[in-house]
C-alpha cells in the first residue's frame, strides 16, 4: 500500500510541475522552523504554562521519534523501492532513516498541542493547526521521502503524548513533587538513550560502494535529541525553582525580548557549532549544542530578562522614594 500510494503521488507530482513541489518544500520546512520559533515566542512572551506544554510535547516527541528511528533503522522509500524518484532537493534534506517521520513528528506534536489548547476558545485557530499537521504529513509523502506508515506513526505518537501530558499537567498543578519526579525520570531516560545509541548495532549496507546510511550521523541525531530533551528538563527545574519568570509585559517589551534573545541561538547554531565540533568532536558537539540551546531557551535567557526587570523595578522604587 505504501508503494502504490507513493507511486500515485509521484505521477501527480511529475505532471503538476516544479511550483507544486516548491510549495510542498515550503510546507515541510515550516514544520521544523516555524514550530521552533513559535515555541520560543509563546514561552517567552505569551503564556509560560502553554509554552512549557508545547516545548515538552515537541521535544519529547522528537526524542521518542529518534529512539524508534534508531531502533527500527528503516531505509528511505526510494532506497527500498527504486521505482520511486523524489525531487533532488527533497532528498538532500531527507537524511538518515525513514521511520517514523521527524518533520511530521514536530508538526503534529507542536500544532496538535496548539489545536487542543485553542479548541474551546477559537475553533478557527484549532482547525488551522490541524490543517498544518495534515499538510506537513502529506508534503512528506508528496515529496516521496516518507511512506504513509512513517507519517501516521508520528501522528499517533503525538496524539498519545498530548493526551498523557494533558493529564500530567493537571496533576502537576496539584502536586509539585510529581513534577520533579517526572523531570528526574526524563533525565534518566535521556542518559539511558545516549548509552543505547552508542552501543547498539546498526545496519551497514552499501550501494555502489557507498554506505546507505552512516550510523555515526544517525547516532549524532540521537545525541542531539537526547541533549535537547535533557536541556529542557534540567532547564525547567532551574526555572521553576529559582528563576520563576513571567511572560507578561507590553507589546514593545515583548518584541524587544524576542529580538534580544534569539541572536544567541543563531550564534550558537550558525557560528559556534563548527568550533565546538572541532574541539570536542561531532558526537559530543551535537549533544552539547542542543543541551545548551534548550537550557538557554527554558532557563538561561528567562533568568536574564527577569533579572533586568527586577533591577528596573528596584530602580524605579528608589527614584519614587
Amino acid at each position: 500500500m505504501d508503494l502504490r500510494y507513493l507511486l500515485l503521488l509521484q505521477q501527480f507530482r511529475e505532471s503538476a510541475g516544479e511550483l507544486m513541489t516548491s510549495f510542498m518544500m515550503l510546507i515541510t520546512n515550516f514544520a521544523m522552523i516555524g514550530s521552533a520559533v513559535l515555541c520560543v515566542i509563546i514561552f517567552w512572551t505569551v503564556d509560560k504554562v502553554l509554552g512549557y506544554w508545547l516545548i515538552s510535547n515537541t521535544v519529547s516527541g522528537l526524542f521518542i521519534n529518534n529512539v524508534i528511528k534508531l531502533t527500527a533503522c528503516v531505509y528511505r522509500p526510494w532506497i527500498r523501492w527504486p521505482r520511486l524518484d523524489p525531487p533532488e532537493k527533497a532528498i538532500e534534506s531527507a537524511t538518515g532513516y525513514s521511520f517514523p517521520s521527524g518533520h511530521t513528528q514536530v508538526a503534529s506534536s507542536f500544532f496538535g498541542t496548539c489545536s487542543l489548547s485553542a479548541w474551546k476558545k477559537n475553533k478557527a485557530v484549532s482547525a488551522f493547526c490541524a490543517a498544518v499537521i495534515l499538510l506537513t504529513a502529506f508534503s512528506r509523502n508528496y515529496l516521496g521521502v516518507h511512506t504513509l506508515t512513517d507519517v501516521l506513526t508520528s501522528i499517533l505518537i503525538s496524539v498519545f503524548l498530548i493526551a498523557v501530558s494533558a493529564r500530567l499537567f493537571e496533576k502537576v498543578q496539584e502536586d509539585r513533587s510529581l513534577l520533579y519526579k517526572l523531570i528526574a525520570a526524563g533525565c534518566v531516560a535521556a542518559v539511558l538513550a545516549i548509552i543505547y545509541f552508542t552501543f547498539k548495532t546498526y545496519p551497514m549496507d552499501y550501494i555502489d560502494g557507498d554506505l546507505i546510511v552512516d550510523p555515526i550521523e544517525m547516532k549524532n541525531d540521537g545525541y542531539a535529541a537526547a541533549g535537547a530533551f535533557l536541556g529542557v528538563l534540567s532547564g525547567a527545574y532551574i526555572e521553576i525553582r529559582f528563576v520563576r519568570f513571567a511572560a507578561d509585559g507590553t507589546l514593545p517589551a515583548k518584541i524587544l525580548r524576542v529580538l534580544c534573545g534569539l541572536p544567541f541561538i543563531l550564534l550558537l547554531m550558525l557560528v559556534l557549532r563548527k568550533p565546538i565540533y572541532s574541539l570536542i568532536g561531532a558526537a559530543a558537539g551535537h549533544f552539547t549544542i542542543y543541551t545548551i540551546a534548550a537550557l538557554y531557551l527554558v532557563a538561561g535567557y528567562p533568568a536574564v530578562f527577569t533579572a533586568v526587570r527586577r533591577y528596573r523595578n528596584s530602580r524605579q522604587g528608589i527614584e519614587k522614594d
